[in-house]
């Protein structure tokens, strides 16, 4: 039973958009990369720039893990505003 349930179907596509668009972003700053060269050829730079490598694929990975989940928080509330919208569609023939 929806009778009490005050939901706005449109700006919750709305809102799932925007969502996708911040996915968007999260998932553009994966493919550009964070891990930045060695500043030198030198063992100190080279090791530097290892381990800054090192934590910028993890939170890369992190990062696409997050867009995806984004990305699919987005579908179930857009496939949400859809049934809510659909269900306010119908009309119940009174009874009696």
């Amino acid at each position: 039973m929806t009778s009490n349930l005050h939901a706005d179907p449109d700006g919750m596509a709305v809102l799932a958009g925007r969502i996708e668009e911040i996915a968007g972003r999260l998932h553009t700053m994966v493919t550009a990369g964070l891990a930045p060269p060695p500043s030198g050829r030198d063992e100190v730079s080279r090791a530097v720039s290892d381990a800054v490598g090192r934590a910028a694929r993890e939170i890369e990975r992190d990062l696409a893990d997050g867009a995806r989940e984004a990305r699919a928080f987005a579908a179930a509330l857009r496939e949400q505003a859809g049934a809510i919208g659909a269900a306010d569609d119908i009309t119940v023939a009174p009874t009696g």
